[in-house]
């Protein structure tokens, strides 16, 4: 019987908010409007930080995964760390692979040289592009995508064999707009290439579209550098849980080589994703805090016009009082009105916050991305941000005597 009565008062009071918010639709709409913004702030951010996390995603794997260790070169930041430095053999691939000698642990190293931007010759043109020297297992340590022809060989490069593949936007700025870069030869450092493959990138963002890889052991037997110091050499495990005590192990190695001067730091892959999650945990704070802060001022505007509201309509709180009304029948009515004002600029809201999904790729740095969990988190807020901005005058209203009201 409770329940019926319930059900039966909500929809007479829905009808009756219904019928308000008409009756007064420009005053609905403008106090709507600071949940508008609000809602479509939260999802835009929401948007942005689901990119960011896939981002992240994505460059877990452009770094070749948990099952990667790095070792760098330290360059010192003191007089003394200068001169203990100079007492020591800088770091190459070869110190590396004398380190790792009957190493317990199944490890690949993964020769790379980066040659840093660099001029490519075609015929008359000229292009720039980042130019590194990589082995074969470069590709699928990093998880290269290949779009045509095939990526480097090792056997090919023990033929004295110059090899390259090429990023489309370094392609492009090379070879010119809509031509196949495929099989033309390049020079490159006095030295002529063929091109044998590109990769494929997903947008013009993406820092590999401008890369340029010549095979590493070509590279260091016809052009020099096979010790050369690098500033980084990467090693491969089989097993991924081995890195922690990989690296502590290669670390140590190392050091003994350098007569116990530790001038290599050894990092594993799982040290840069929490580096660069703990990078974008401030961003992603500070974006919902802006969403959060809009949400408030769009709330707080509609609990002033909801007490405005309330002080115009005394005198029928305290007819529908007097015609038997109960206190909650007055409190339902105007939670019901607050709630339907927010949804009046809330549902729009996601549709304009969800819009930032539409853009075509390459727009933004990052790609927008929205799960159906997100909208409705932001239809949540649009909810609770009706109930708490309605809460107080609803309260107001509810506690009225019918006699008093009556007199207005």
């Amino acid at each position: 019987m409770i329940s019926s009565r319930l059900i039966t008062v909500f929809f007479v009071n829905f009808r009756l908010c219904l019928l308000e918010i008409y009756s007064n639709r420009m005053r609905s709409l403008i106090t709507s409007l600071g949940i508008f913004l609000g809602v479509a702030s939260l999802l835009a951010n929401l948007a942005f930080v689901r990119a960011m996390d896939n981002d992240v995603r994505k460059n877990l794997e452009q770094i070749g995964g948990l099952s990667i260790v790095t070792i760098k070169k330290i360059d010192p930041t003191t007089k003394k760390e200068r001169i203990k430095f100079q007492q020591t053999q800088p770091l190459t691939v070869s110190k590396v692979q004398n380190a790792l000698e009957n190493f317990r642990f199944s490890a690949t190293i993964l020769p790379k040289l980066d040659l840093h931007w660099k001029p490519i010759r075609f015929a008359s043109k000229e292009g720039w592009a980042r130019v590194s020297a990589a082995g074969e297992s470069h590709q699928d340590a990093y998880n290269y995508t290949i779009g045509e022809g095939r990526w480097l060989s090792d056997e090919e490069a023990s033929k004295h064999k110059a090899e390259a593949v090429i990023g489309l936007l370094a392609a492009e700025r090379v070879f010119g707009k809509g031509i196949d870069p495929l099989d033309k030869e390049v020079v490159f450092n006095g030295k002529v290439f063929k091109i044998v493959g590109t990769i494929k990138t997903g947008d013009k963002f993406d820092r590999r579209a401008m890369e340029f890889f010549v095979n590493y052991y070509y590279y260091v037997g016809q052009c020099g550098g096979a010790n050369s110091p690098v500033g980084e050499v990467a090693v491969k495990l089989s097993k991924s849980e081995d890195a922690p005590m990989a690296a502590r192990e290669i670390r140590t190695r190392i050091a003994s080589l350098s007569r116990g001067i530790e001038n290599i730091s050894v990092e594993t892959n799982g040290d840069k994703i929490n580096e660069m999650k703990a990078a974008g945990m401030g961003m992603k704070i500070l974006l919902l805090a802006i969403a959060a802060i809009s949400l408030l001022v769009g709330g707080i505007s509609i609990m002033n016009i909801m007490f405005a509201t309330i002080g115009d309509r005394i005198r029928e709180i305290g007819i529908r009082k007097a015609l038997g009304a109960r206190k909650d029948d007055i409190l339902m009515q105007f939670l019901i009105e607050a709630v339907l004002v927010c949804f009046v600029g809330g549902i729009p809201g996601m549709f304009l916050g969800g819009s930032v999904t539409l853009f075509p790729p390459g727009i933004f740095p990052f790609v927008p991305a929205l799960a159906l969990s997100d909208y409705l988190l932001a239809l949540g807020f649009t909810l609770a941000a009706g109930f708490l901005a309605g809460l107080f005058p609803a309260l107001r209203a509810a506690n009225m005597q019918p006699i008093e009201a009556l007199r207005f």
